[in-house]
């Protein structure tokens, strides 16, 4: 009897604190157990899991997961094992960050109603990744990493409410 999981071997380059890259695959499922669908890479980075395995040519390496600064799909990978297109994005805004000596500009698909519509409301939800599409494509953030972020834009303005207050901090 087999005790082995079938997975899917997705490619990426991934940065990590200490200043190395690894590429490799890392292994995700077929149905991811959070929502309907394929788990994505996105998914996979942001499960309660510390450690993950990581194929290579030299065999498998195990990586802490909270050392990684960024992830880049690898060639050929498709949009759709990246992150899920959700319905629920409700506006994308193009954004510049800081991650250690790496600068990153591109658009994040926040999928946060408009009262928390604000970058740093996206920032302090509890996902530990997030991505970014980049003119060369899509790298994923870890947030904790992130030393500076400029947002390019304000966000959509909150209607007033019963107190008066209009603006919102």
């Amino acid at each position: 009897m087999s005790h082995v999981i079938p997975k899917r071997k997705v490619a990426v380059r991934m940065r990590l604190t200490d200043g190395s890259r690894v590429e490799g695959e890392v292994f995700l499922d077929f149905i991811d157990p959070v929502h309907r669908g394929e788990q994505t890479l996105l998914d996979m980075f942001n499960k309660d899991a510390l450690w993950f395995p990581v194929g290579g040519e030299d065999g498998v390496r195990v990586v802490n997961r909270s050392q990684v600064l960024t992830v880049e799909p690898g060639p050929g990978v498709e949009p759709g094992l990246v992150r899920r297109d959700s319905d629920a994005v409700f506006r994308r805004e193009r954004v510049s960050l800081q991650i250690g000596e790496q600068a990153v500009s591109g658009l994040i698909a926040m999928d946060l109603p408009d009262e928390f519509s604000r970058v740093s409301d996206f920032l302090n939800f509890p996902d530990d990744f997030f991505a970014v599409e980049t003119e060369a494509g899509p790298v994923l953030v870890a947030k904790a990493q992130v030393t500076a972020l400029t947002p390019h834009e304000s966000p959509p303005a909150v209607p007033a409410t019963d107190s008066g207050l209009e603006d919102r901090i």
